[in-house]
């Protein structure tokens, strides 16, 4: 039993932020809280607001005071910018980096600015130190230094700016769901009906089988995509006595708790982790709970069906990590 909750812990922590889901960016601030609106001089921290240079902004102001550490909130490749391009008169806070996106943030790039490097290239894990937060109004004599210290940070994806403040605060993506599989890549199209379960809608979640060096292939962890309760197992199919057969005719039942609260998600083709058994069990967001069943007829995927206060909803956006803002659905 130790081994199997020391292998437990072990993946949860390899499981590291949840997909779409940045890491903290500065020092202390590990909400990511934006710099107040309105600031001092009238301007905003927030995505698509004015600054003091009358300039709107397609990007956030994390707080951060100068000579606070600085963390890639996600992992990629890492490039030294200059935010002002080399501007003299601004050359004391012209310093930032660039990241460019891979593994699950393939295709995402971060900018930051103004940031004094501790290093200038490579790879960069999400959560690692970079630097230290410099001075952004250094050069400027209108007395900025009432406006709340902090670093500027804007979001690309496939090059184009998109708001991060959801990936940076408040994040409801439900993260990675299946371990071979980083970024919930879909087969078939997204929120579809599949007979082969329920005949409801949701997702199926690529799953392929974990080929190790030179070990037999063995089934992939799979993920809770919320923080909840156990309910127990899901059986569909029973013999003519009533009994459930099969090994393919498994499943979980999550009950939302916390931010998840009013969700239901249920998943179909896994096995649950034994010491997880029948009854009620608190679980936490990204624990293994299960792995992909690994039967004879068993599809290269796991089904996600989730619902709202008993009704099934299209959460599309953040199972692939599109936009992780909580979705407004009515109560009924």
């Amino acid at each position: 039993m130790l081994l199997l909750q020391l292998f437990v812990i072990a993946s949860i922590l390899a499981t590291g932020s949840s997909l779409g889901c940045m890491k903290k960016v500065c020092g202390n601030n590990a909400k990511n809280e934006f710099r107040r609106c309105p600031d001092t001089d009238g301007s905003c921290g927030n995505y698509h607001t004015e600054r003091s240079s009358g300039e709107i902004i397609d990007g956030v102001d994390v707080r951060c005071r100068t000579g606070e550490k600085v963390y890639a909130p996600i992992e990629g490749e890492m490039y030294f910018w200059r935010p002002y391009g080399g501007k003299r008169e601004k050359a004391c806070a012209d310093q930032g980096v660039r990241i460019e996106g891979t593994g699950q943030w393939q295709g995402y790039a971060v900018h930051i600015s103004s940031v004094q490097l501790a290093f200038f290239g490579g790879h960069v894990e999400a959560g690692k130190e970079i630097g230290e937060a410099l001075n952004r109004y250094c050069f400027d004599d209108r007395g900025q230094n009432d406006v709340e210290p902090h670093v500027e940070v804007r979001l690309y994806r496939e090059g184009k700016l998109i708001d991060p403040t959801h990936h940076l605060q408040n994040c409801m993506c439900t993260g990675q769901i299946c371990e071979s599989n980083s970024r919930n890549l879909l087969l078939g199209d997204p929120f579809k009906t599949d007979k082969r379960y329920n005949g409801v809608r949701g997702w199926d979640i690529e799953c392929q089988m974990i080929n190790d060096d030179d070990e037999d292939p063995r089934a992939p962890l799979v993920y809770s995509p919320i923080a909840g309760e156990t309910v127990g197992r899901i059986r569909l199919f029973t013999d003519a006595n009533g009994a459930y057969t099969g090994c393919d005719n498994d499943g979980i039942f999550i009950v939302g708790i916390d931010e998840w609260m009013g969700y239901e998600a249920r998943l179909y083709n896994v096995k649950v982790r034994a010491d997880i058994g029948f009854g009620r069990k608190r679980i936490v967001q990204g624990e293994p709970i299960a792995t992909r069943l690994d039967c004879e007829n068993s599809p290269d995927s796991v089904f996600v069906e989730v619902r709202f206060e008993g009704r099934v909803v299209n959460i599309t956006d953040i199972i692939t990590a599109a936009n992780c803002k909580a979705p407004n659905f009515p109560v009924f």
